[in-house]
């Protein structure tokens, strides 16, 4: 007689990674009670402070100019640190063989649809119809194209409301909130001798690692104002502005040029390929 069936795998559940400066306990403080509140499992990832990083090493990180005009100015000592907490998140991701992550920065606050049961069932999404790397969880942006649903939103906020994958769109960049599947780091970590731009730009070139990013609909979390909690994680990014009228002048025409050939690798394909080759 055949023996029965193994049951399916069942999916990992949720894990977070919340990163937090070590000086910046009163946000820890905050943030603990919400993630404590949703019922998930959360670490603390300590945040990389990188103007505590020697001269030496933050050059080596960042080259200017950019190699293939990637960026158009230096990164700040605060983005380098920013993209370096971001990074040791997907290699716990790679490194502990999770299916999926939730990766937050110490600045979110949740809307109310954002419960345990819709955050599963968006980590759950990643190997489903329409699988993707990075899922990101705040600022769906302004003509975003909807590629498929993962059911309806679940709780008394919302209840009923589509609960949908996006893609594209228009809108300002930030990496307060985003899962990351098991797919997704092992593409995001890899050969990473430079960090030519800040994190919430580099997932913008899904091109480069073949990532497929999408958007969840509705939100469910939101970046807190700065007279709460201001992000000084990778803060310091618009300093050029204040630069000498020459040195800024050429500031704008390296960012122009990034912008055109942004636009050129995103919409007829131009960009670099496969830089894991």
């Amino acid at each position: 007689m055949a023996s029965p069936a193994p049951p399916p795998a069942q999916p990992m559940p949720l894990h977070v990674f919340l990163i937090n400066l070590d000086r910046s306990a009163d946000r820890l403080a905050r943030c603990a009670p919400l993630l404590d509140a949703l019922g998930v499992t959360w670490e603390r990832v300590p945040g990389i402070e990188g103007k505590r990083l020697d001269a030496a090493r933050l050059a080596a990180l960042n080259p200017h100019p950019a190699p293939h005009g990637e960026w158009f100015r230096p990164l700040t000592p605060g983005e380098i640190g920013c993209f370096l907490s971001h990074l040791r998140c997907w290699q716990l991701i790679a490194e502990r063989g999770l299916d999926c992550a939730l990766v937050l920065e110490d600045d979110f606050q949740t809307h109310d649809i954002c419960t345990l049961q819709n955050l599963q069932a968006l980590a759950d999404s990643a190997t489903g119809a329409h699988p993707w790397d990075v899922l990101k969880l705040t600022r769906l942006r302004q003509g975003a194209k909807r590629v498929g649903s993962v059911g309806q939103v679940s709780g008394d906020a919302g209840q009923g409301t589509p609960l949908a994958l996006c893609f594209g769109g228009k809108g300002p960049e930030d990496g307060t909130a985003y899962l990351v599947s098991r797919r997704g780091a092992a593409k995001l970590t890899p050969k990473r001798e430079h960090l030519l731009r800040p994190v919430d730009f580099e997932l913008k070139h899904h091109w480069e690692r073949d990532l497929t990013v999408y958007s969840a609909s509705p939100d469910l979390f939101w970046q807190v104002g700065a007279d709460i909690a201001a992000s000084v994680i990778g803060g310091g990014r618009a300093e050029y502005r204040d630069y000498p009228p020459l040195r800024k002048a050429q500031v704008y025409l390296r960012k122009h040029r990034y912008h055109m050939r942004f636009w050129l690798a995103n919409k007829l394909g131009l960009g670099r390929r496969n830089v894991l080759g």
